[in-house]
């Protein structure tokens, strides 16, 4: 029966507030809403984008985004194979930006190039993509472990004595290979391994990372001597290069100023598998053997081979793991002369097949449209360019010799050289004369802090002319972002300085100028991965986070199947044991009747956890630990349970009773028959409040049953939190919030009925 009749509907007053009611709730709603739209959206994100606060995650309708997480999960979140891979364009994952240049021919090449020689190469040659990462289970490292799980029917005991390994359970049956191009990588063929080498052959060339050498020597040699500054690079060796991306790692000793980088790189860092040994080399190295074991018996039985000779040992088997490697290893550290080396890998070979397929180096420069063509192609850019020195030149030149100054904005980050600047202009005793700066721009500024450059040109004349004389002389052009378009004005001035445009594209250093010099583009080759396989990338973002914990759930543990025969015990027991109690303070007037009451409402007063330690010690004394009586027995009575059920039985009509007692029927038969047949209602509301402190139990449970056996699904959820991204968590989070909601939507008839059904009686 509704509270307002259909007379008083009519009112205004009434309609007002009637509306204004369900406002106020429609409000309350969406500030309950509203956080766990939150949450499901944080269910769907990994590192790069988990900073924000969305309600629909950004890499649902931004590609963009969608890029970044790829290439986050394609290098298995390893920022620093990701920046030598790229040749230090980018800082983190977060920087990440589609590659300008759209020509398809270097992917067709690559492709083409691939299909030919694609066995040539082993795990030292290329890693692979989404094989590992913190806190989630990546696309290869799940086909991995499933290709196991299917090969021995989920038999993980037979797979540990298979590959002589203690897994103790499937989700640590995972490989990590790091450091690939780095000194210490061996991957020596034992164990899993055996199993995972065979794993990654199979797989097709999107998921492989072909690895750069020349990305690796600037990331471990070069950016640390200079401290990731090029100019100084160049100043230091006398130099040229515009970019990074110039500089290539030679195949040999090199005459020019990077010799002295490229012997301790090949000598000290990079791994051996990619150092040949010339004809003389290879001659030196087994003298070495000879001085070192004497006889070939000696080195057979230490290398376990079967050399007949010295001279059978050849580029092939000088090395192949644990003595043999270590004695290369030395050899090559302490003895090799650095002439007598030479590099080999991918990147060597594409540049020679290259070579023969096209005719001269200009070919290649015509089909993979290096350079620009035309001064117009030349955007502005709006901000300080990273990529080129010599466009970083003629960008600042440019920007500092601009008529009109109003097209420029500063970042406040520029405070401290804003204030060295004033202090030049307004100085007293070597500091800022705060009194004199005042006086001549207008301000009334207290304190240094306080002081910013103005964001745009002010319009004060007086603070214009210092702003303008900054600007020009004095910000570092980081500082600076272009907010209008400037683009026929920047053309015009390179067109003035360079004359003509293959001018323009040799100081910049944009075409390849021989075949060694070829500089490949690793992110175009993967930016066109990600074009092609779009939508099989975006899935498995939208799945991963879930797939992981159902996977956990399901195959690496009992918390489901621990979770319902908990919740259906506790159930059970909230029906038989409250009920019980109820009745007999309701039939039977005790005279202790209140006071029982009063000491079930106190129980009320105290949290759960003041109790742990005392169930804790009687559990633990009963020897019931890690078993469901722990579970079940302290929450068997529930004090509000009792108090809410003698309530409703205090309700039911005592006639009732009376009449079953003439007709003779026994207590037992009254509480079954009459109280409880009446009671449906009640007690599924008591039913539902027993599911939900079960399922949600975490603490106690916790506690009572640290067997990993016995975890229910919050204490599984707990533990893969701590071990997990925070989306893998809020996933968690959600699938666990399932159960109750769905409980609710189907109950929630029975809900109203054992709410209002005091007021129908």
């Amino acid at each position: 029966m509704p509270i307002i009749g259909k007379v008083g509907n009519r009112s205004f007053k009434v309609k007002f507030l009637n509306t204004s009611i369900h406002t106020i709730l429609l409000i309350g709603s969406i500030t309950m809403i509203y956080p766990f739209l939150i949450m499901l959206s944080a269910s769907f994100k990994s590192n790069v984008d988990s900073k924000y606060f969305d309600i629909i995650p950004k890499y649902f309708h931004d590609d963009q985004m969608l890029y970044k997480k790829y290439t986050e999960s394609r290098f298995n979140e390893e920022v620093l194979q990701f920046t030598a891979q790229y040749k230090n364009k980018y800082f983190s994952f977060d920087y990440l930006q589609f590659p300008e240049n759209e020509n398809s021919t270097l992917n067709n090449d690559w492709k083409e190039f691939l299909k030919e020689n694609e066995q040539n190469y082993d795990e030292f040659d290329y890693a692979i993509s989404e094989q590992f990462s913190r806190g989630v289970y990546t696309r290869n490292e799940r086909a991995f472990r499933d290709k196991m799980t299917d090969e021995f029917d989920g038999d993980l005991e037979k797979f540990n004595t298979r590959y002589g390994i203690s897994s103790p359970t499937w989700e640590d049956v995972r490989e990590e290979s790091k450091d690939i191009l780095s000194r210490k990588f061996t991957s020596e063929k034992v164990g899993m391994m055996v199993a995972y080498d065979k794993f990654r052959t199979e797989l097709e060339d999107w998921h492989k990372i072909y690895l750069s050498l020349d990305g690796h020597f600037i990331s471990n040699e070069l950016i640390p001597a200079y401290r990731n500054k090029l100019d100084l690079l160049n100043k230091e060796l006398g130099t040229d290069y515009t970019s990074w991306d110039n500089i290539v790692l030679s195949k040999t000793l090199p005459d020019g100023k990077l010799k002295d980088h490229w012997i301790h790189y090949v000598k000290k860092n990079l791994n051996v598998h990619h150092i040949l040994l010339d004809s003389l080399g290879l001659e030196n190295y087994r003298s070495y053997l000879k001085e070192k074991y004497v006889t070939v018996k000696m080195l057979n039985d230490t290398w376990q081979t079967d050399f007949s000779t010295y001279d059978e040992i050849s580029a092939e088997n000088a090395y192949t793991h644990g003595s043999s490697l270590l004695d290369y290893i030395f050899f090559i550290e302490n003895q090799a002369q650095p002439e007598n080396l030479k590099i080999s890998s991918i990147e060597f070979d594409f540049r020679d097949w290259l070579q023969n397929k096209y005719p001269d180096i200009s070919n290649v420069n015509t089909k993979y449209s290096n350079g620009f063509k035309a001064f117009s192609e030349i955007k502005l850019s709006s901000v300080y360019p990273e990529s080129n020195l010599m466009l970083q030149n003629d960008w600042n030149l440019f920007i500092r010799s601009i008529d009109d100054l109003s097209s420029l904005e500063l970042s406040m980050s520029c405070q401290y050289e804003y204030l060295e600047f004033l202090k030049i202009k307004f100085h007293r005793a070597g500091k800022l004369d705060l009194q004199q700066l005042n006086n001549s721009l207008g301000t009334n500024y207290d304190k240094e802090i306080n002081i910013y450059p103005a964001k745009k040109l002010p319009a004060n004349e007086k603070q214009a002319k210092y702003w303008n004389e900054f600007v020009r002389n004095y910000v570092n052009p980081k500082f600076i972002t272009v907010t209008k378009d400037l683009n026929s004005s920047w053309q015009k001035y390179l067109t003035e300085k360079h004359g003509d445009i293959e001018t323009l594209n040799e100081t910049y250093n944009l075409k390849f100028k021989n075949f060694e010099n070829i500089s490949i583009d690793f992110q175009y080759l993967d930016y066109h991965i990600f074009k092609e396989h779009k939508s099989d990338i975006f899935w498995e973002f939208v799945k991963r986070n879930y797939v992981m914990i159902i996977d956990a759930m399901l195959f690496n543990g009992r918390a489901i199947v621990n979770t319902l025969i908990y919740c259906l015990l506790a159930i059970l027991t909230a029906v038989i044991v409250n009920p019980l109690a109820a009745y007999a303070m309701s039939r039977f007037k005790l005279k202790a009747n209140y006071k029982i009451i009063l000491v079930l409402m106190l129980t009320m007063a105290f949290p759960p956890m003041v109790m742990g330690i005392p169930n804790f010690l009687i559990l633990k004394n009963m020897s019931l630990l890690n078993t469901f009586w722990a579970l079940i027995l302290p929450g068997a009575a529930d004090g509000y349970f009792i108090f809410l059920l003698k309530g409703f039985f205090d309700s039911l009509p005592k006639e009732l009773f009376e009449s079953a007692t003439v007709d003779g029927a026994g207590e037992v038969k009254i509480f079954t028959k009459i109280a409880m047949s009446l009671s449906k209602p009640i007690m599924a509301v008591i039913a539902l409040g027993a599911f939900n402190a079960a399922y949600r139990n975490f603490m106690f449970a916790f506690i009572v049953c640290q067997d990993q056996s016995m975890w229910t699904m919050m204490v599984h959820i707990y533990q893969i939190t701590q071990r997990s991204s925070s989306g893998v968590g809020y996933a968690a989070l959600v699938i666990a919030a399932i159960p109750t909601f769905a409980v609710f939507i189907f109950f929630q008839n029975i809900i109203i009925k054992g709410i209002v059904v005091p007021t129908e009686k």
